[in-house]
């Protein structure tokens, strides 16, 4: 066999006598760059066709719980009288306005449950969009979509809460798409107040400010004193309150700090939290991480963490809100009937930390790690 010197290979090679090929060039590199990207649209396909499918299963199941629920309504016509029976007449009578801050992604969904289940037992119940929508009863507020925006979002939309409706509503409830409200229960809780003195009300967190601040997620209510005075002494007076940012629930705590609003307590006469910011089964099975520093008293666990007069579950589903309206207000239990007419829930007390220490106020090193675990868990 003979050996080729390196002079001979050059020539032989420059002649194309000898050929050598890499999978990578010209033709088969075509073919490859061509399998990649079939295979990378067939994924797509395959991923967009069945989440279709997902998204039209869902939406199918919460269409058919929604008409189950009307259907029974309107075979009782007095339905919503009867669910204020037992209430007092000063609760009873309460008018109260329910703002639920939404996106138009979650317009055919969270916001249609909330629609369709406690908030028709608002006075008047209005969902905070961008833009208006043909199936539920909206209010336009200019501000750009996202978490960055809270802020400005809700100081625009009690602005215009203001000048719309500050002298047809005793209260304005502020809260999210994804929480349920037992109305009942936070209408006797609202009575126990007077019109005439500023009420800020929700569950009370314990860190940044002295007195705490409220839940956004949960909820919070506002009299018409509190909401004129926010607006008067606060908005309007230049550099008082932020008015833009993305701590939304904080910023307005901060707000109603400096122009001497108090935080009204929304624990019942046994010591149980009747606002639960961080869903239900965190309240019952126990917090986690950051989320017991910002509690404003340590939860009991088991059935001893919540008020049976419950008034806010955050972080529901569209299908748990459903189910909860139907175990709530569907089911009975044969034989058993109890009212709490004459029993003392909840109390007109200011909410106070008792032992709040002094470098709670500030977001010292010792909560930045929870502040953090805050937004990534429930971003």
């Amino acid at each position: 066999m003979a050996i080729l010197t390196c002079n001979e290979y050059s020539r032989l090679k420059s002649s194309r006598m000898i050929q050598f090929k890499s999978p990578f060039r010209t033709s088969s590199r075509s073919t490859v760059y061509w399998i990649v990207a079939v295979s990378f649209l067939v994924v797509i396909m395959y991923y967009c066709v069945f989440k279709h499918k997902d998204n039209t299963k869902e939406l199918g199941f919460l269409e058919n719980v929604k008409n189950f629920l009307l259907k029974t309504k309107q075979r009782d016509k007095q339905y919503l009288a009867n669910e204020k029976s037992y209430l007092e007449e000063k609760a009873k009578n309460l008018k109260i306005l329910c703002y639920a801050m939404t996106i138009m992604a979650n317009i055919k969904t969270k916001a249609v449950a909330v629609n369709n289940t406690w908030g028709t037992r608002c006075t008047k119940l209005v969902f905070i969009t961008p833009e208006p929508s043909s199936s539920l009863h909206t209010l336009q507020v200019d501000v750009q979509e996202g978490r960055s925006h809270l802020t400005d979002k809700t100081v625009k939309t009690l602005k215009v809460l203001y000048r719309t409706y500050k002298n047809d509503f005793d209260w304005f409830y502020k809260c999210d798409d994804d929480v349920f409200i037992v109305m009942e229960n936070l209408r006797h809780l609202l009575a126990k107040h007077e019109s005439r003195v500023p009420v800020y009300i929700g569950h009370q967190f314990r860190v940044r400010t002295k007195q705490g601040y409220l839940s956004g997620g949960a909820g919070y209510a506002i009299n018409r004193r509190a909401l004129e005075m926010i607006n008067a002494e606060g908005f309007d007076v230049p550099g008082r309150c932020d008015v833009s940012g993305k701590d939304e629930d904080l910023d307005i705590g901060r707000c109603f700090a400096k122009i001497g609003v108090k935080i009204y307590s929304t624990v019942d006469t046994q010591g149980r939290q009747s606002f639960h910011p961080f869903g239900f089964q965190r309240a019952f099975y126990g917090h986690e991480g950051g989320e017991v520093y910002y509690v404003s008293r340590p939860y009991e666990m088991g059935p001893g963490c919540c008020s049976e007069f419950t008034v806010s579950y955050h972080y529901v589903t569209p299908e748990e809100m459903y189910l909860i309206e139907f175990l709530l207000y569907h089911t009975q239990i044969y034989g058993r009937h109890s009212t709490a007419k004459d029993k003392e829930i909840f109390t007109d007390k200011e909410a106070v930390i008792a032992d709040k220490a002094p470098n709670e106020v500030l977001l010292t090193p010792r909560y930045i790690w929870h502040y953090l675990y805050r937004y990534s868990v429930f971003e």
